[in-house]
């Protein structure tokens, strides 16, 4: 079994998960007994994988796993459903809706986002009308936890329960100098007949992660996936399992300095020679990677292996660029400062004054303020009427943005590997992008697929895309090749790699 350890699955997810769902995917096709891990209780994970093609069989999640309910089907649960007291007196709304006993609002029922009223949680509140306790629904239609409140409104005390009403946890929390919660101690009842007590929730995970190991006869392998919280639990298994770090991001702190900068903190201790040894490899998603990692810790002895996280998914036909949006410009990924969406603005600005029918469409998500940021800085630009600059946000489904663009831009200052970049090319879909530490080097072949930048030039960037538009012919070259070069990120390409590891 082959374990790819993460913290969660939501509904908007980075490439981290992105690269997971594909993995598991690939793992099942080959026969190959695989699961997504995660940490996070979630009353929602069950219809969210649903969202990104995956079943229970492809997902084990710690409160599910000690609660014994990873399969557990269930119901829909409608407020008729909850058996309130009869004297309530039940208000109207689609979001929640109100619990009266006379003119005292007792409580507040609420419901899952997406759905047509399916009870979520209830908050419950005391005289004064302070919250006091809250009852927590899994979409799967029981009870899975209650919260309570005291007078300060912090939490500090959550009982979670199985679907016959069981209690298998206890978590007590403490406030926080900040006057925010901090989970102090989590009570596992009965598990096999014993109490068992943490003191956080990383040692519980790391105590969930062991008995994972255990209830395996089959060999199993860990693969540490989300860094922050992956690598530590993953790296002190004591159970007999072969262990892998998994490396989404660049590991120097300095983008321009891969070998002699300072190491990201998260791979501090994993990769000093005492973590080494506690691991059975590491993988990163291209040569680039692997060849710097290998001289910056001079020829180590643990094995550092190359295999891409980007899988392109088959395309049955190729359309051509007189067919698509002319002038249609598309980015998709995470809208931070780090992925430099403020100089892609500004690039689009120059195209846009040279090339008046061209527009741009942005895919992703972001920290709020960051977002709005950049909007503001659309309507700084004059980028803003309608039409020329779209936020499309976050979507699920990418392949018509894929089919219709005619180029995709990238100013990114790091990566570990831009997912989106691959999926762009299996689409026929041209790159330009910055030459940036890593991937971009590996997915383009500079002039024929699409044309590397060298990094934060921007004015060369624009004056490439330009000239780009302006020669259809030269466009639909690349596009072929774009096609063409794909192929090394097939689903079979891929499992190539995949068999260093699964022997």
């Amino acid at each position: 079994m082959y374990y790819f350890v993460n913290q969660y699955l939501l509904n908007q997810n980075s490439s981290v998960e992105h690269a997971e769902i594909k993995r598991v995917k690939l793992f099942e096709q080959h026969q190959t007994s695989a699961k997504i891990v995660t940490r996070d209780f979630d009353l929602v994970l069950h219809q969210t994988i649903q969202k990104f093609g995956l079943t229970d069989d492809n997902v084990i999640n710690m409160f599910d796993f000690f609660a014994d309910t990873a399969s557990y089907t269930g119901h829909v649960l409608k407020i008729d459903d909850l058996k309130l007291p009869i004297e309530y007196q039940v208000g109207t709304g689609n979001n929640f809706r109100d619990l009266k006993d006379g003119d005292r609002l007792v409580g507040e029922v609420h419901f899952t986002a997406g759905t047509v009223a399916q009870v979520n949680h209830i908050d419950y509140f005391d005289a004064a009308g302070n919250l006091n306790l809250r009852s927590r629904y899994d979409i799967r239609g029981f009870k899975a936890a209650d919260e309570f409140f005291g007078q300060d409104g912090n939490l500090f005390y959550q009982v979670m329960y199985r679907p016959d009403g069981q209690r298998y946890m206890e978590r007590y929390y403490v406030k926080s100098t900040a006057n925010t919660p901090i989970n102090s101690l989590n009570h596992l009842l009965g598990y096999h007949q014993r109490d068992y007590y943490f003191n956080s929730i990383d040692d519980l995970f790391a105590f969930f992660l062991e008995e994972l190991a255990k209830q395996d006869s089959e060999p199993v392998t860990f693969i540490a996936d989300r860094p922050a919280m992956a690598n530590l639990p993953v790296l002190n298994i004591k159970a007999a399992a072969k262990k892998y770090l998994w490396l989404p991001i660049n590991h120097s702190q300095d983008a321009a300095e891969p070998v002699k900068g300072q190491l990201n903190d998260l791979y501090q201790y994993p990769l000093s020679k005492e973590g080494q040894k506690q691991l059975d490899g590491v993988i990163v998603m291209t040569d680039a990677q692997r060849d710097d990692l290998k001289q910056r810790l001079g020829a180590p002895k643990l094995p550092i292996y190359s295999i891409s996280g980007a899988i392109a998914d088959p395309v049955s036909h190729e359309i051509a660029l007189k067919d698509r949006q002319q002038n249609h410009l598309i980015y998709v990924g995470r809208l931070g400062f780090d992925k430099q969406i403020d100089q892609l603005l500004q690039i689009f600005k120059t195209i846009h004054t040279k090339v008046k029918t061209a527009t741009l469409s942005i895919y992703g998500y972001g920290v709020a303020g960051d977002v709005d940021k950049f909007k503001q800085q659309m309507v700084d630009l004059k980028l803003d009427e309608p039409g020329v600059v779209t936020f499309a946000g976050y979507q699920l489904e990418l392949n018509q943005a894929y089919d219709s663009a005619q180029l995709f831009l990238d100013t990114s200052n790091i990566d570990g590997q831009p997912l989106a970049m691959a999926e762009a090319l299996s689409h026929g879909l041209p790159v330009v992008s910055y030459d940036y530490y890593y991937g971009p080097h590996e997915l383009i072949k500079n002039g024929e697929n699409g044309q590397l930048i060298s990094q934060n030039n921007g004015s060369k960037f624009a004056a490439t895309v330009i000239e780009l538009l302006r020669q259809p012919a030269k466009l639909q070259e690349m596009s072929a090749k774009a096609y063409q070069s794909s192929e090394r990120y097939s689903a079979d390409s891929i499992w190539k790699q995949w068999q260093q590891i699964v022997k």
